[in-house]
């Protein structure tokens, strides 16, 4: 699937669990959503990312997960990037244990901090492209989606006929399945939703799979 704007984005499926990090790219500039790749994905990530970007302004979050936040700090040091994220997400990033990162097979998070904060109707101007907020807890409880135009970054909250799990720290299912019908599957039915993991859908196929 392609939106019908003019930037470009490119999925990298990385990581341990195939987690999709998105690179957009605007102006030569690109911004990157969940860089959860691990140490030896990154020479060849970091080569491709140069070759299509002049800078990464800005890297955000769309949770604190460990498979979403593992290159966070090899993308700073890299780009000098800036990294954001929901404030209900910092504990997590803080703390291994609440990130999951004790699943995986290095045990911890990266270390790297955050530079601002998002939150439920913030827009965030960066590379010429503006990006619309959407707290969606449920999966995590600062759990955020990313609009722009015609495209949805839904991290956990739902994949393609499926939903993100909700019985890890601080999950709610209450939560997740309110945050999928009155904030997701109200935006326009050919709204394109990119998830953390798995292929592209749409608003319109996902309110047929929820029965809306």
């Amino acid at each position: 699937m392609n939106p019908t704007n003019k930037f470009q984005i490119k999925k990298f499926v990385v990581g341990y669990i195939q987690t999709n990090m998105y690179l957009i790219i605007n102006n030569k500039k690109g911004v990157i959503i969940d860089p959860g790749f691990i140490d030896v994905e990154a020479d060849a990530l970091i080569k491709e990312i140069k070759s299509e970007c002049q800078g990464i302004p800005a890297v955000l979050l769309t949770h604190g997960h460990y498979d979403h936040i593992s290159g966070c700090a090899i993308i700073k040091q890299q780009f000098n990037s800036k990294i954001y994220c929901h404030k209900l997400e910092e504990d997590k990033i803080n703390d291994s244990e609440k990130s999951g990162a004790g699943l995986f097979p290095s045990g911890n998070n990266p270390i790297f901090g955050i530079d601002d904060y998002l939150h439920d109707g913030k827009k965030i101007e960066l590379i010429g492209l503006t990006l619309k907020i959407i707290h969606t807890p449920g999966h995590t409880c600062g759990g955020i989606s990313i609009l722009l135009g015609n495209v949805l970054f839904s991290g956990d909250t739902i994949f393609k006929s499926s939903i993100g799990k909700a019985d890890l720290y601080d999950s709610s299912y209450d939560d997740e399945i309110s945050s999928i019908k009155n904030k997701i599957l109200t935006l326009p039915l050919e709204t394109i939703i990119y998830p953390g993991h798995g292929p592209e859908t749409t608003v319109k196929d996902e309110k047929k799979y929820f029965n809306i």
